[in-house]
């Protein structure tokens, strides 16, 4: 009887361990993704509040980098992107690594599956859209 008291015991107090050991794990480190200055055209999006960068580089002048397009994102209040619409400019900020869908023939890829750019900052680099 002693044996199974002492079974029992030692049992809880090795199951009270793990679960503790459990409890003070540490949960995985996110890394933040390095703040990128992008060149590229500033269009409407589907609403008066969402705006596109479209043909984005990182590089404006290597015309063989694959162009991208984001939805841009203020990271701080006083960004006025209706002021840049149809301006090609250049936009520091982070931007999602995210790969969008490939969309069908003839058709764009949804606002909701492109990457955003959180901007903090924007320069207008022309007055029109010269980016290809």
């Amino acid at each position: 009887m002693k044996r199974h008291v002492l079974s029992a015991i030692v049992a809880s107090v090795f199951a009270t361990g793990l679960v503790a050991a459990q409890g003070t794990q540490q949960p995985p480190q996110t890394q933040k993704a390095p703040e990128a200055t992008i060149t590229g055209c500033v269009i409407q999006g589907s609403s008066p509040t969402v705006f596109i960068l479209e043909s984005a580089r990182l590089n404006p002048q290597d015309q063989n980098e694959k162009v991208k397009t984001y939805v841009l994102v203020s990271g701080t209040e006083d960004l006025k992107f209706v002021a840049h619409l149809n301006h090609e400019v250049r936009v520091t900020g982070v931007a999602e690594s995210k790969t969008p869908p490939v969309p069908a023939a003839g058709q764009k890829v949804a606002e909701k599956d492109l990457p955003k750019l959180t901007a903090q900052s924007v320069t207008m680099v022309a007055d029109r859209c010269t980016t290809s």
